[in-house]
């Protein structure tokens, strides 16, 4: 019986809610960050909650709670990491390539992005790496 009313309390108790929706959507967000969910040509917060399957505005506060970043500039830095890599892997592969093999399907978006992110245009990045 006592642990009946135990969690019957918990069912109640808001700082538990609290921490049973901060888990949930955090497992969620492990699963995209694992198949690289962040790669596909979703445009806002609306699409990557509903590919993700939570809430746009528990997704969009959990991302600001736990990285300090909005979840578009927080996806556009996962983004940037990759193409970073892309970029010195595969020195000949066109940069407007690897920015579509990152989620970004125009070049001089691309271009900016990566920019803003690394302070540095992706041919930069190459050079600066001997690539």
């Amino acid at each position: 019986m006592k642990k009946l009313l135990n969690l019957k309390l918990l069912r109640f108790n808001p700082a538990a809610e609290q921490h049973g929706w901060n888990l949930r959507i955090g497992e969620a967000v492990d699963e995209w960050k694992k198949t690289r969910g962040y790669l596909k040509p979703i445009a806002g917060v609306t699409e990557i909650a509903a590919d993700i399957g939570v809430p746009p505005d528990q997704l969009s506060i959990w991302v600001r709670i736990h990285t300090g970043k909005t979840l578009l500039g927080w996806r556009k830095e996962l983004r940037i990491d990759v193409a970073k890599s892309l970029l010195l892997e595969f020195p000949d592969l066109p940069v407007s390539t690897v920015g579509l093999m990152v989620g970004i399907d125009d070049k001089s978006n691309f271009k900016r992005q990566f920019t803003e992110v690394v302070r540095l245009t992706p041919r930069q990045w190459r050079e600066r790496h001997g690539v």
